[in-house]
């Protein structure tokens, strides 16, 4: 059930919707998008529909049923020739067997608002380091828009899966007749659970151009150099306790040296032997065991030594001690 606060009269509306999801591409790029324009709430969604208290908060010993996520609409009307905005944020998505009825409820409110396109977002993990430029991915929800896309120099993602409502709100929207697209900003795969917005950010200049608005994104690129400098942050500390793990007692200077002459002499030397099924078999085992146990790393370090490929295997590698604080996608 929606709520209206107010019924705003719009010229040509488009909705642009997140729900948070890896990185928090989404929901950055809407939640920074309703505050740059100062998009005014209109409606919400009565949460009572969709989520339910599984616990309490404890403040000064006393005991509360916290709130319920909100799930709020925006509008800004654009003083230039374009289109107004609705702006659609979810603080979480509900149960996955609900998402599906939160997406046509959203949908419904654009029908009845008089939404010609709505946008989604998403993130795509790539294997990009946490500094890089990320490219921003398309989807087209019909072939006149992957045209549109096309000839405004987007690049269109051939193939993959959008998860969870960011993805599902472009299908209850072609249930209802408003064509979608969906925007995806990289991420390295190592930040999944970190809020990225340097890729929010590469959203937002291209909404800028194709919706013709303007917002300021010096905040945002605050956001980056905080961004940048917690991720090196942890990167040092994940590198610090391998050490450890490795190399007990070893400087870490030492340890990055050792590493270095290591690597030189793994890109000069071939395999002795080629890796076999039941060594590949075993290379995983260890893996899963390192997942749930990190002093197990050494006798995977040993086993990729063992036939000369730790190299091929470095980045998965270190990828084990990375990411291990921060919040978890919903």
């Amino acid at each position: 059930m929606i709520t209206y606060l107010k019924q705003p009269r719009l010229e040509h509306p488009q909705l642009l919707a997140a729900w948070p999801g890896m990185g928090y591409v989404a929901s950055k790029t809407v939640s920074y998008l309703a505050d740059g324009l100062k998009a005014e709430r209109f409606a919400f969604i009565n949460p009572d529909n969709y989520f339910t208290p599984t616990g309490v908060s404890v403040e000064n010993s006393l005991a509360r049923i916290p709130p319920l996520p909100s799930s709020s609409f925006y509008f800004w009307k654009n003083p230039r020739t374009g289109s107004d905005l609705i702006l659609f944020l979810g603080d979480s998505q509900p149960p996955a067997e609900l998402q599906i009825r939160m997406a046509r409820e959203v949908t419904g409110l654009a029908v009845k608002m008089g939404v010609f396109r709505a946008w989604t977002f998403a993130a795509a993990p790539a294997p990009i380091q946490h500094q890089d430029q990320p490219r921003i991915w398309s989807v087209a929800g019909t072939v006149e828009l992957k045209r549109y896309l096309a000839g405004e120099g987007v690049a269109l993602l051939e193939s993959g899966h959008i998860t969870g409502l960011n993805g599902l709100l472009l299908g209850a929207a072609a249930e209802v007749k408003i064509p979608g697209i969906c925007l995806l900003g990289e991420i390295p795969h190592y930040t999944v659970n970190f809020e990225n917005p340097r890729a929010a950010a590469e959203i937002l200049r291209l909404l800028q151009r194709l919706l013709s608005f303007r917002i300021d994104l010096l905040q945002l690129q605050v956001d980056i150099e905080e961004y940048d400098q917690e991720i090196t942050r942890l990167g040092r500390k994940a590198q610090e306790t391998m050490a450890g793990l490795i190399y007990p007692g070893q400087e870490m200077d030492d340890f990055e040296e050792m590493m270095e002459d290591e690597e030189g002499e793994e890109e000069e030397e071939e395999e002795s032997q080629p890796l076999t099924a039941e060594g590949r078999r075993r290379i995983e085992e260890l893996f899963r065991q390192v997942r749930k146990d990190p002093r197990q790393a050494p006798r995977l370090k040993e086993e990729l030594d063992r036939w000369g490929i730790y190299h091929q295997y470095e980045d998965r590698f270190l990828d084990l001690f990375r990411g291990e604080q921060g919040p978890r996608d919903n």
